[in-house]
């Protein structure tokens, strides 16, 4: 990291250097943003954007073809080691966690591989990584946090002092999902801003990217009143209440398109951040009711659905999901209605992380002490107690029942 951001520097002034007199230097980072202005997709055919895809390759520290992405960028010394640097990132956390997620997956949730529907995410970030891998054939991703959507930058404009800065912010906005396996929020926001990585977009597309997808294209929608849609224009920026972006991907070598969903939207029971609580955001509501069933996964929500203040967003999940997947974070046990509900349980449940008190579940404890027998071992370490694998836990619960 240190290595980067001296190499950053070096390049920042060699671009300097090579500008006409009286440029001011602490331009450089707004312009890096004014790269950002977003690539327009012809999103009215399936067939792949190129474009669209090398640029999410390069993101993603992977080789590109053509020339989407200037020489001068790809073959700078910057780039060069951030390429090294994402492919042992990945390659780390492929052995020690997404090839146990999937080994896992393919046994603890067949019946989801087997039978693909929508997956509902709520509180995900751009966390498509592991909702990818647990859910590698859902029909529709849909996506819903307080970050903002974004764009995808053009990298076609960029010199390589903006080049380096944006990928600089990209690599230190990934650096606790390499480490702990979640998004930390107050530190994604800000890496997050618009003058650095601008949203979640890049993010989402590189990770589909690093996980063998090809990211066909990129749309920016609008929710009306009934939860019907409309298409915004492709250079407009989703800013007002329920824009959202629709990514379309595919894996190399099919046709079937799937979609990726982000949502910015607040799940919580009252008004926040000028956002309306879910109660009352009648055109979201009407679009996740206008969902099929879907299958539900969260993970490091920091215990939100334990509170009276996320009844919404609960009751939404409980009403609408066919089976749930997640950590203690999620859905407080003691909503899980034994009679609705059968539930499985996996790993070891401890008391909470320090940074949240006043959560532990007594009744989930009891739980895991009771049916001892029957929980089965996780292999892999995924949410809060990333430092000590054998604290990790995760529940599925299964619908038993119709619907209440």
């Amino acid at each position: 990291m240190k290595y980067f951001l001296q190499l950053f520097i070096l390049l920042f002034l060699i671009e300097g250097c090579n500008s006409q007199p009286g440029t001011k230097t602490k331009e450089a980072a707004p312009v890096a943003a004014e790269a950002t202005k977003p690539v327009i997709i012809d999103t009215t055919t399936a067939k792949a954007d190129p474009l669209l895809h090398q640029y999410a390759r390069f993101l993603a520290g992977m080789p590109t073809t053509g020339n989407a992405v200037p020489a001068k960028l790809q073959n700078n010394a910057f780039y060069k080691k951030y390429e090294v640097e994402m492919d042992t990132n990945f390659h780390k956390i492929e052995v020690n966690r997404l090839s146990k997620m999937r080994d896992w997956g393919n046994v603890e949730l067949a019946t989801e591989h087997a039978q693909p529907g929508v997956l509902f995410y709520p509180f995900s970030g751009p966390d498509i990584l592991h909702a990818i891998t647990f859910y590698p054939n859902a029909t529709q991703y849909v996506m819903i946090a307080m970050e903002r959507p974004g764009t995808i930058p053009n990298i076609g404009k960029m010199d390589s002092a903006q080049a380096a800065y944006y990928l600089n912010s990209v690599y230190q906005s990934l650096q606790d999902i390499f480490e702990k396996s979640y998004f930390i929020t107050h530190k994604m926001i800000q890496d997050l801003q618009k003058v650095k990585v601008n949203g979640v977009a890049p993010i989402i597309c590189l990770f589909l990217e690093r996980t063998g997808h090809e990211v066909v294209s990129f749309q920016k929608k609008h929710l009306n009143d009934n939860g019907t849609v409309s298409e915004l224009p492709a250079d407009s920026l989703p800013t007002h209440l329920n824009d959202f972006i629709e990514i379309s991907v595919r894996t190399p070598g099919s046709d079937t398109l799937r979609k990726i969903t982000y949502f910015r939207a607040n799940l919580g029971d009252q008004t926040f951040e000028n956002l309306p609580a879910l109660k009352n955001n009648k055109p979201f509501l009407n679009y996740i009711n206008s969902l099929p069933d879907f299958y539900m996964y969260t993970k490091s929500a920091s215990y939100l659905m334990n509170y009276a203040s996320f009844s919404a967003v609960r009751d939404v999940c409980l009403t609408k999901s066919k089976s749930i997947l997640q950590d203690d974070t999620g859905i407080g046990y003691k909503y899980f209605d034994k009679k609705t509900w059968h539930v499985k349980l996996y790993g070891h449940y401890v008391t909470p992380v320090r940074d949240f008190k006043g959560v532990y579940d007594s009744v989930l404890a009891e739980a895991y002490k009771t049916d001892s027998v029957n929980v089965k071992h996780l292999s892999f370490s995924l949410g809060y107690h990333w430092g000590n694998q054998s604290n990790q836990n995760l529940m599925k619960a299964e619908r038993v029942s119709g619907k209440p």
